[in-house]
């Protein structure tokens, strides 16, 4: 039977989606411990599906006093990524390239703070994305990270008009410090069912 709507999203779908963004997770883990020089660990990804309103709200309640990233998908993969970025997260990042540094709300972004995280969202954004491709052979672009502080709007165009939304959210810490980060993943509906036919798991 077609799926009309991620409100038909049974319990092997929740699983099939919800170890497929695990892998991502751990991509995106695995590309910032290179990167600072110190072992990463990832959550259990929670996938939701709810009412597109509430869905944008928690969107937008997670971004509040944050650096929170919106990245596009497109081509054969369509959705959107959020990076959300707690301050206490980009000091432990800032302070790999630039020791002793503070950075305990937006007015100590300064122009070298924000190029190293814009840096790292792109690096995670890929390291993210690509599991797509490995896995099926999709062609998946990504967009500039776009700055936002309420990214409900763009979010809700993934599956625009739909009355119920999917996201799925991740955790990523830094183990030497224990700070960490969140990464939620909005899929459109009909590319998790293209997704999803190409590795033989009925939509």
């Amino acid at each position: 039977m077609a799926m009309n709507s991620f409100a038909d999203f049974g319990e092997m779908h929740r699983s099939v989606l919800q170890e497929i963004c695990n892998m991502g997770a751990g991509n995106a883990a695995t590309a910032l411990s290179e990167m600072i020089s110190s072992p990463t660990d990832i959550s259990t990804p929670q996938v939701k599906v709810l009412a597109a309103a509430e869905a944008g709200r928690i969107a937008d309640l997670l971004s509040r006093g944050t650096e929170a990233f919106l990245i596009k998908l497109s081509c054969d993969m369509q959705g959107a990524v959020l990076f959300i970025f707690p301050y206490a997260f980009i000091e432990r990042l800032a302070g790999t390239f630039f020791p002793d540094t503070a950075v305990k709300g937006k007015g100590d972004m300064n122009e070298m703070i924000s190029s190293v995280v814009r840096e790292t969202v792109n690096i995670c954004a890929a390291s993210y994305a690509n599991n797509f491709s490995i896995m099926t052979g999709m062609t998946v672009d990504i967009s500039v990270p776009e700055s936002t502080a309420a990214p409900s709007g763009e979010l809700l165009k993934v599956n625009e008009g739909a009355v119920n939304v999917c996201f799925v959210n991740n955790t990523v810490t830094v183990n030497d410090c224990g700070k960490s980060f969140n990464i939620l993943f909005f899929p459109e509906l009909n590319t998790i069912q293209d997704f999803m036919g190409r590795i033989g798991v009925e939509c």
